[in-house]
């Protein structure tokens, strides 16, 4: 109910035509406010977001990371959806580096081993956004037993977040084989 009308006079001045300040709920104390998402900023402070890498890098998942952010007695609280959408922008600030790194490392592969296979996809932006990669032994036993292929993308223990898809299959004495792998951006098709 509360609200506040403003209009644009030909002066070049806001004129104020109306204000009610009745509200349909009753207003929060300001020590409750803190709970308020507009008034939470505590995941956007340079120690909080070292802490959150820190921590992902030891291998602890979101919804740990918050709950161990939020036992040093902060003032207000992070969540789990403030880590992840820290670490996801991290991932992107970072992984246009390591994505060279890795595209140098496998140019050299190509080049001791002819039968290598790599491909990349970058976004509009130059972001790594996947890659594939196979060795020639890996492209050799697909040739021979790649009547049957398992995609999993469940692996998801990188830095960045992507999805890690390796391409398996089983040979003639049913033993697991690596046929290629990936890192994926997403799980979509």
């Amino acid at each position: 109910m509360a609200s506040l009308n403003v209009r644009w006079k030909k002066h070049g001045k806001w004129i104020v035509t109306g204000f009610i300040e009745e509200h349909s709920h009753t207003l929060d104390t300001p020590r409750r406010t803190k709970k308020h998402r507009s008034h939470n900023v505590s995941h956007k402070i340079p120690v909080a977001k070292d802490l959150m890498e820190h921590l992902h890098s030891c291998g602890m998942g979101p919804s740990a990371i918050a709950k161990a952010i939020n036992t040093t007695g902060n003032t207000t609280e992070i969540t789990t959806e403030h880590v992840v959408s820290h670490l996801r922008k991290h991932r992107m600030n970072n992984v246009g580096r390591e994505g060279y790194l890795v595209a140098m490392h496998f140019m050299e592969q190509l080049r001791v081993d002819p039968n290598f296979y790599f491909a990349t996809e970058y976004d509009s932006d130059g972001t790594l956004r996947s890659m594939f990669w196979a060795d020639a032994r890996s492209r050799e036993e697909y040739f021979v037993f790649g009547d049957v292929i398992v995609f999993d993308v469940t692996y998801k223990t990188n830095k960045f977040m992507m999805p890690f898809a390796p391409f398996t299959g089983v040979n003639h004495h049913r033993q697991s084989i690596l046929f290629g792998c990936a890192l994926l951006a997403d799980e979509s098709e």
